[in-house]
C-alpha cells in the first residue's frame, strides 16, 4: 500500500522545528536563520514534502506569483449617483444560496444579468489594468494574486506576504501603508505619485489641454465648468491642469469649478441641477472621468436637460461605457491595459534586492470623439 503524502507535520519533525517555523521557511524565508531553513528544505527534500505547485520558485524563496491589489475600487452596482441604461440593473444580486445547484438545468435569471451587464458597473478603468495585468504574467508563466480591501498596512502585508511583488490601484487612499511593504519586495504603484515604489501613470495634462482644446478650437465655447472631486491623484492633476490650461488660453474663455462630486460618497449635482434649472448653465461642463460624466448626463436629463443639445459634456478614462452611452462620450481614452501590462513587466524585470532604480513610467493618451460634445460620428 502506498504511503501516505508528506505533510508540514512531518517535516517539522524530522527537522526538530516546528509547523510555524515550516510555513516561514517557505513562505516569509526572511523570517527564519539561514542554517534554520536550509535544515527544514533538507527535510522536505529527503521526504518527498511539497508544499505546492510551485516548489522550485519555493525553495528560493519565491512563490512564483505577482499580486495586484485594489483599494476598494470594484463596484458591485451602478454609482449612487448615476442612473442605469436599465431601471432593473437596480434590482439585487440573486442570492446563490437560494439556488439548486445540483438541479439538472439552472435557471438563467434576466434580471440579474441584466444588472450584472450594466456598462455602468462593468468594465471600468480597474477592470481594463486588471486585464493587462494577468495577460502579462501570463504571457511570463507566473500566476497573479487578486486583492481588495482598505489601506491598513495589514490588508496590504497580507497580500505581500503571498507574492514576489505587488501592484496597487490606490484609488483614492493614503499610500503610507507602502513603506514597509516595499522594503521586502518590489512595489509598482499605479495612477499615484505617492507611495514607495515603481510609479505608472498617464498623462492627464496632456489628455485635459487635448479636451479643452476641441471644445473651444472646434466647438467655440467661451464658459466651463469643472465637475468631480480632487480627492485622487489623477482627478486632482486633472483639474489642476483645467484651470491651467484655460489660463493660457485667454480671450474671454472662462472657466469655474462648479460640484466637487464624489459618486461613492456625495453623489449629489446641486450646484449644476440649481444652474440647470436657472438657465445659466455653461457652454461645456468638464467631468474629472467618465463615471462622473455618464451620472451627470442622466441627472441633467431628468431636468429636461440634453447633452448635446443644451450643454456640452466630456470626460476622462475611456471606458466601455463612454462608447455604449446615450449620447456616446466624448472623452480621453488612456492606455488602461498597457497600464497594467507595464506594472506587471515592472515587477518582473525588479528582482526586489534594491539593484534596480526606481521608475516611474508614463503613457500618453488620445482624445476619443463621441457624441455629447456636440460631434456627429
Amino acid at each position: 500500500m502506498a504511503s501516505s503524502r508528506p505533510t508540514v507535520y512531518d517535516v517539522a519533525e524530522r527537522a526538530g522545528v516546528s509547523i510555524a517555523t515550516v510555513s516561514f521557511a517557505f513562505r516569509r524565508p526572511e523570517k527564519v536563520r539561514p542554517e534554520t531553513r536550509a535544515s527544514v528544505l533538507e527535510a522536505a527534500r529527503a521526504i518527498g514534502y511539497v508544499p505546492s505547485g510551485s516548489a522550485r520558485n519555493l525553495a528560493r524563496g519565491r512563490t512564483g506569483v505577482l499580486g495586484l491589489h485594489l483599494f476598494d475600487m470594484l463596484l458591485d452596482g451602478p454609482p449612487d449617483g448615476a442612473l442605469p441604461q436599465r431601471p432593473d440593473a437596480h434590482e439585487r444580486r440573486v442570492d446563490l444560496d437560494t439556488l439548486d445547484l445540483d438541479a439538472d438545468l439552472v435557471p438563467w435569471d434576466a434580471v440579474e444579468d441584466a444588472r450584472l451587464s450594466e456598462p455602468q458597473t462593468f468594465p471600468l478603468y480597474v477592470d481594463e489594468v486588471q486585464r493587462g495585468f494577468v495577460l502579462e504574467c501570463k504571457r511570463n508563466g507566473r500566476a497573479v494574486l487578486l486583492s481588495t480591501g482598505g489601506t491598513d498596512v495589514r490588508d496590504v502585508a497580507d497580500t505581500a506576504g503571498r507574492v514576489d511583488g505587488l501592484a496597487v490601484l490606490p484609488g483614492q487612499s493614503a499610500m503610507a501603508s507602502l513603506a514597509s511593504v516595499a522594503v521586502n519586495l518590489p512595489v509598482v504603484v499605479l495612477s499615484s505619485e505617492t507611495g514607495d515604489g515603481h510609479r505608472v501613470l498617464v498623462d492627464n495634462i496632456g489628455g485635459e489641454r487635448m479636451l479643452v482644446g476641441h471644445l473651444i478650437e472646434e466647438h467655440g465655447v467661451r464658459t466651463l465648468g469643472w465637475i468631480g472631486a480632487d480627492l485622487s491623484y489623477d482627478y486632482a492633476e486633472r483639474m489642476d491642469a483645467f484651470f491651467r490650461i484655460l489660463d493660457e488660453h485667454g480671450g474671454g474663455v472662462v472657466g469655474e469649478a462648479l460640484d466637487g462630486v464624489d459618486l461613492d460618497s456625495s453623489p449629489e449635482f446641486l450646484h449644476v441641477v440649481a444652474r440647470a434649472r436657472a438657465g445659466t448653465l455653461p457652454d461645456a461642463l468638464v467631468c474629472a472621468s467618465d463615471q462622473v460624466a455618464i451620472a451627470l448626463i442622466d441627472v441633467l436629463r431628468a431636468e429636461g436637460i440634453e447633452a448635446p443639445r443644451d450643454v456640452l459634456i466630456v470626460g476622462f478614462d475611456g471606458i466601455l461605457a463612454a462608447r455604449m452611452s446615450s449620447p456616446t462620450l466624448t472623452t480621453v481614452r488612456q492606455p488602461m491595459e498597457l497600464m497594467g501590462r507595464v506594472a506587471a513587466h515592472l515587477l518582473l524585470t525588479d528582482p526586489g534586492d534594491g539593484s534596480v532604480p526606481l521608475k516611474t513610467v508614463r503613457l500618453g493618451v488620445g482624445l476619443q470623439i463621441g457624441e455629447s460634445c456636440g460631434c456627429s460620428r
